[in-house]
């Protein structure tokens, strides 16, 4: 699919749904200077082309329920690829990078229970395709960036 091309209006829109994505159609358009069908019709073409994807909660910092940790993880060869299909299947991994360096990937894990970043872990150092793993666990959570 061809990359869609942005124009200042659709930034605009997109910047301030950033800011504040409870914003009612008639106060995005308030804000962005369009009426509310315009912008209506703008946030479906976004929505259809794969610019916004969805619309989530986040929680604070403070109320984010559970445990959190990091994987690092060093893959093998092709089968690496088959790794990183499976890792897509577990719910508690939140966000999977590949980075350079020593490790393939960081693997940003989220779950109820310290034993279930355990049975997690334990997993994906069984996948084919996965040569080592390394646990980071979240002591204390200091800030996040939107």
């Amino acid at each position: 699919m061809p990359k869609m091309e942005l124009d200042e209006l659709d930034r605009r829109i997109l910047g301030e749904l950033g800011a504040d994505a409870r914003l009612t159609q008639v106060a995005l358009a308030a804000r962005v200077g369009l009426s509310r069908s315009a912008v209506q019709e703008r946030l479906k073409r976004l929505e259809r082309d794969g610019v916004i994807l969805g619309y989530t909660l986040r929680l604070g910092l403070d109320k984010a329920p559970g445990v959190r940790a990091y994987l690092l993880v060093k893959g093998t060869g092709a089968s690496h690829d088959r790794a990183v299909r499976t890792l897509e299947t577990y719910p508690e991994v939140r966000v999977a990078d590949s980075v350079s360096g020593d490790t393939d990937l960081v693997l940003q894990l989220e779950a109820p229970r310290l034993e279930d970043i355990n049975r997690v872990r334990d997993e994906v150092a069984k996948l084919p395709g996965i040569a080592s793993t390394q646990t980071l666990l979240v002591m204390a959570p200091r800030f996040q960036r939107d």
